[in-house]
């Protein structure tokens, strides 16, 4: 039984990871401003490439392209108008993209993406101070301060997450108490990030961040800064998702795969989960399939992969060997 035990080891998972897939890796949205259909493909595909590395990169841009076009990696694309404005939807060829990586043996960024949880409070002098909330805002500030977060998330291919029906609650100094107990404990994140804006004037805003203060001269120049700060906060937070160049050689086993509808999710949700170079089915029995898998990065990196993954539930783990159980679909 001592045996037994030391060659199949549960892991208690003490160190929690809340990621979630980004399923639209792939496709990309970019305004076509004054610049050719051809070079707009251009910069869709550099934003593809920074997207799976984590940081941009425009020298590795040109080593994936290698003596390809754009054009090349293209599956499908399109030009849509919306407020007055143009927008190109490219959707690019996963294989041939990530074939190009491999053969460059540049590391890159799975599906798996991280979670920033915001904690953004605004006293804007006239009102209660509220906390920006995942729901839409009809004001220039709010709305503009979400935008930057959407924008980013498009580019960098990561979630930002705001709190929920914060701003009718009555807690007594609810907003700026330093509390013991975590308010936001119901939720699941990565990482989380806390700043105050107030207004200091007419026109005058200032920004608290890690006990530092900003000063700004008007709401334009706050938004600019938040802006810049998150998109140099988001490479620090996809570094961390980076998968290993190397590969290596695994066994996974997933039960409750109880009918053809079940065996063809797991397939797919395998074939997108572009961690696993290849696999293969060893056996299947008794609503369990063993599959071989040859996988980029390392053995932790895809246990929190399956963690993570919406359409699996992580049973347990040892060393080349993961045991998941398919979630109902």
């Amino acid at each position: 039984m001592a045996i037994v035990k030391s060659i199949f080891l549960i892991i208690i998972f003490s160190n929690q990871i809340f990621a979630k897939d980004f399923d639209d890796l792939f496709k990309i949205t970019i305004e076509i401003k004054d610049e050719s259909i051809d070079k707009s493909i251009d910069e869709a595909f550099n934003n593809l490439v920074f997207r799976l590395i984590g940081y941009e990169d425009f020298e590795k841009a040109k080593m994936i392209r290698g003596n390809f076009n754009s054009k090349d990696f293209l599956r499908r694309y399109a030009v849509v108008r919306n407020n007055e404005r143009n927008f190109l939807q490219a959707s690019f060829e996963e294989d041939i993209v990530m074939s190009q990586f491999v053969d460059s043996s540049i590391r890159f960024i799975g599906r798996n993406r991280p979670i920033i949880f915001l904690d953004i409070q605004i006293d804007n002098g006239f009102n209660k101070p509220f906390k920006i909330e995942s729901v839409p805002y009809e004001t220039r500030l709010e709305s503009s301060i979400q935008e930057i977060f959407n924008d980013i998330s498009e580019k960098r291919g990561l979630f930002f997450e705001f709190p929920q029906n914060t701003i009718n609650l009555e807690k007594k100094d609810y907003f700026f108490e330093i509390k013991d107990d975590n308010e936001f404990e119901q939720y699941k994140y990565d990482y989380f990030e806390s700043f105050i804006i107030s207004r200091s004037g007419i026109n005058n805003w200032s920004m608290s961040y890690k006990d530092q203060i900003s000063f700004f001269k008007d709401s334009n120049e706050i938004i600019e800064k938040i802006r810049l700060l998150f998109e140099d906060l988001s490479t620090d937070y996809l570094s961390n998702f980076i998968l290993d160049s190397s590969e290596r050689k695994l066994m996974m086993k997933v039960t409750k795969v109880s009918s053809a509808e079940h065996l063809d999710n797991l397939l797919d949700a395998l074939d997108k989960m572009i961690s696993i170079k290849e696999y293969s089915i060893k056996s299947f029995q008794q609503n369990e399939i063993s599959f071989s898998l040859t996988i980029f990065g390392t053995e932790d990196q895809f246990m929190k992969s399956v963690q993570t993954h919406k359409d699996f539930s992580l049973e347990s783990s040892a060393t080349k060997l993961i045991q998941a159980s398919l979630n109902s679909i």
